[in-house]
């Protein structure tokens, strides 16, 4: 992974190569550090079509843009995403088109069980675990944005000191450069937008069963998380256990980082079918946590959790988009991106003892706690099998 920094300081990372080019913009501004909102899901809807049909995706404190083209259009790929950026369409006729859409996602998004538990789960880690998401206020405050509203985020976020550009191809470097310059050297440099960090309060939340299943959700603050390496293969520890304990259960597991860019939690839930009892899981996902910081690992265990951790990092950046919306995330919310290969490298150094080490340091911080379920354990009853 290359790095090129233009002359006004546009940055752009190189992921990879391929025959098939693919294009990446990532802003520092999402649905946390927006002005207004509503205002970054309404400015993505309208600026995704114009560039080039790009699929948008939100971070929370970002949104990135991905598009790709053959080798042959690249050049026209990036000559048309440099004059959208510096000079996008945002008439009102725009705005009110993807205000309605935005709307209408909102309305058909509230009522499923996994948004409703995805974002309690959201609310109770960073912030008042009485904050419930209010959709009608959200559509009325995007059903009111206005031209002049997107015009001062374009004209605030969308800079140079403010957005990364991925790339994947097969070009040189050199050429790659120098295409950079010509067709982004000229966006306006503008300033680097701060945004603070929402305070991680962690708590416990019941919700009432909806659909066809129940859920239990626990997940610890890793934001500033050190010892990522001894962290993924612990993760990838967890991942295999409960998928040995739940076997021929038809209980779905996943272990996770969640959350927003710059503020994640390392998240593991079990969903289980509306007609079985959520308890008996409790027990399964909290001895398993327990375990992980109160004993060592076998060796084969090790072995098999080290490789795991390290084939689920290779499969994640050998995909280009992904590997350039998590880069960029570094380049605009830390010091820089991480060296892949000694990430992958220090995977296969941890040690049992590492392992149980950062298990305890994450494990002894205050969980988040979500259920979905009628007469689940209470919050003291968790803890206390934790």
């Amino acid at each position: 992974m290359k790095k090129i920094v233009l002359s006004n300081g546009l940055r752009v990372v190189k992921t990879n190569n391929a025959s098939v080019y693919s294009l990446s913009v990532t802003v520092g501004i999402g649905h946390l550090n927006e002005p207004k909102l509503g205002l970054a899901a309404v400015c993505e809807k309208v600026l995704a079509k114009q560039l080039n049909d790009a699929v948008a995706i939100q971070g929370g404190t970002i949104t990135s843009y991905l598009t790709g083209s053959s080798a042959q259009e690249f050049d026209a790929l990036l000559q048309k995403v440099s004059s959208v950026l510096m000079n996008p369409d945002l008439r009102q006729s725009l705005i009110d088109d993807a205000a309605e859409d935005v709307a209408r996602h909102t309305r058909d998004l509230a009522p499923l069980p996994e948004r409703q538990w995805k974002l309690r789960y959201k609310h109770t880690a960073f912030g008042s675990s009485d904050l419930v998401w209010d959709a009608e206020a959200y559509i009325a405050s995007v059903k009111s944005l206005k031209t002049e509203d997107l015009e001062a985020v374009v004209d605030t976020y969308y800079t140079s000191a403010n957005i990364v550009i991925g790339v994947a191809c097969d070009l040189p470097l050199r050429t790659l450069r120098e295409l950079m310059e010509k067709y982004f050297g000229q966006l306006p440099k503008g300033k680097k937008q701060q945004f603070e960090k929402l305070e991680y309060t962690g708590g416990y939340a019941q919700l009432p069963v909806v659909g066809g299943y129940k859920t239990i959700a626990i997940g610890w603050d890793v934001s500033d998380l050190s010892g990522v390496a001894e962290a993924n293969v612990m993760m990838s520890m967890l991942s295999g256990r409960l998928e040995r304990d739940l076997a021929n259960t038809g209980a779905v597991r996943e272990v996770k980082i969640a959350g927003y860019y710059g503020m994640r939690t390392l998240r593991a839930s079990i969903v289980i079918g509306a007609d079985e009892d959520i308890n008996p899981y409790i027990d399964i996902l909290c001895s398993n946590i327990k375990r992980l910081r109160t004993t060592e690992a076998s060796k084969r265990r090790m072995e098999t959790s080290r490789q795991r951790a390290a084939t689920e990092k290779l499969a994640k950046f050998s995909q280009p988009q992904d590997a350039a919306v998590e880069a960029s995330w570094q380049e605009l919310g830390r010091k820089g991106m991480y060296d892949i290969d000694e990430r992958i490298n220090a995977t296969f150094l941890v040690s049992a003892r590492d392992v149980k080490d950062i298990a305890i340091d994450i494990f002894r911080t205050k969980p988040t706690i979500i259920v979905a379920a009628e007469n689940p354990y209470s919050e003291d009853e968790i803890l206390a099998k934790l």
